[in-house]
């Protein structure tokens, strides 16, 4: 019991990991994508990320079962989906409202895995959820709560979201999970080609700025994050990944703050403590019951 307490620890962390990436790399590659459109940007990202992971992983993902490959590749096919109908949902929709939707999968995922599994998952994971979600309100929402075209697109890329991490959680299991980051890469980039050639011209020039974005995005921002979070959900669970993944929110606005000069008020302060609060107490609550439980089973 206490070799899997630290394995899923290491697994948090590791999740922690990519959300740090995820929020760096939002604000790395902000203002280096003009010139691109949004399909072009994830085919490319995709193409380059499946490059990186094949070339590091290839031969294990070659010897995967026929059924492991499948499996990989239609989860990499469904998030992609949240890229795209994120991509499109934001022409219509503010960046705030759009990253505060997309991110209620925290709560979406514990909701999914109690439907299905009929397991209550513990009033410190719901406390956990209802302190993220003020936190990310907090964050992202500017008072126009107005409902229209891009949030429902949002809401679409919301539920990608959740299905992809709940596909992730059942499909790792017994999986070489290196092998399957490079099948889901092989699903989201086909996905993604086909999006960019049927929806956009493909485009004639890309700066140099734009191409180290890419790049950047498709190999730190993509292929290392993947890699780490199907090897992570291997160990933790998708509820505890959905937490940890929404604190990408407190590490894109504190590198802002830090980074590129961007403001730092209380409304950011305080949302970015409930959201703390909430992955200290998903992570700290079970600890401290294990050990009250030690304490009394002592003579």
């Amino acid at each position: 019991m206490e070799a899997k307490r630290r394995q899923m620890i290491i697994g948090d962390l590791a999740v922690l990991l990519v959300a740090l990436i995820w929020g760096a790399t939002n604000v790395v590659i902000r203002d280096a994508l003009d010139g691109i459109t949004p399909f072009w940007f994830c085919a490319l990202r995709f193409i380059i990320a499946w490059g990186t992971v094949m070339l590091i992983f290839g031969k294990r993902a070659m010897a995967m079962e026929r059924r492991a490959k499948a499996a990989g590749t239609f989860t990499g096919m469904v998030f992609i989906c949240a890229y795209l109908a994120g991509a499109v949902g934001l022409l219509y929709t503010t960046a705030g409202n759009q990253s505060f939707i997309i991110s209620m999968s925290v709560v979406f995922v514990p909701l999914s895995v109690w439907l299905f599994t009929r397991k209550f998952p513990g009033w410190h994971v719901v406390t956990a959820v209802a302190l993220c979600t003020a936190g990310m309100a907090g964050l992202v929402l500017d008072g126009n709560l107005s409902v229209n075209t891009g949030d429902l697109l949002s809401a679409g890329a919301m539920l990608f979201v959740t299905a992809y991490i709940l596909l992730v959680q059942k499909f790792v299991d017994g999986a070489d999970p290196c092998g399957l980051a490079c099948w889901q890469a092989f699903g989201g980039m086909i996905l993604a080609v086909a999006a960019a050639l049927a929806f956009e011209p493909i485009p004639a020039h890309l700066s140099g700025a734009a191409w180290a974005a890419i790049v950047y995005a498709g190999t730190i921002g993509f292929a290392l994050t993947l890699v780490l979070q199907t090897t992570a959900q291997k160990y933790t669970t998708s509820t505890h990944v959905a937490i940890l993944l929404s604190t990408s929110g407190i590490f894109g606005s504190a590198i802002g703050v830090i980074f590129i000069g961007e403001p730092m008020t209380w409304r950011i302060f305080i949302a970015s403590a409930l959201i703390l609060a909430g992955v200290l107490s998903v992570e700290a609550i079970p600890a401290v019951r294990k050990q009250n439980q030690q304490k009394r089973q002592q003579p």
